[in-house]
């Protein structure tokens, strides 16, 4: 299984930025590579979710389960379409009164060995990106970072 990581600081509250993570179905918005996110199933901590990545070697949908523990943390699992194992792992911290420290770990299993080699330079720079798009879309959202 390849894990892929990354985190990043800002201004923004966890419970600011857990809101943008939980909301899949704006991922198509600012997140290239999303072509589709459709909410299944929604209670208050857990949502089934259609989605549709367009990378070139992954393009088929697949359904998801996300665990939600607001604000401190986001589970998200599937076992559906390309997948044999997905597991991400999104944690907001406080840092301090003015931070909130905002971390991704994704762990995956194709069940091709060949496009599990072939996506992973690609989900290792996405981790990174993803990150650095949230704080792209906090900013759209809730408005430049508090000084």
């Amino acid at each position: 299984m390849q894990t892929y990581t990354a985190s990043q600081t800002f201004a923004w509250s966890r419970e600011q930025l857990f809101d943008l993570a939980a909301d899949v179905q704006s991922y198509p918005q600012f997140l290239p590579g999303w072509i589709d996110a459709s909410i299944l199933e929604r209670s208050d901590q857990r949502l089934r979710v259609r989605q549709q990545l367009g990378l070139q070697l992954l393009r088929q949908p697949f359904i998801s389960t996300a665990t939600l523990q607001r604000p401190e943390r986001i589970s998200i699992d599937s076992e559906d379409g390309p997948f044999r194992c997905l597991h991400i792992e999104w944690r907001f911290e406080t840092v301090n009164p003015a931070q909130t420290g905002v971390s991704l770990s994704i762990n995956l299993q194709l069940h091709s060995r060949f496009l599990e080699t072939m996506a992973g330079a690609l989900f290792n720079l996405a981790a990174a990106d993803i990150v650095a798009r949230f704080g792209t879309r906090a900013h759209q959202i809730y408005g430049p970072e508090p000084a």
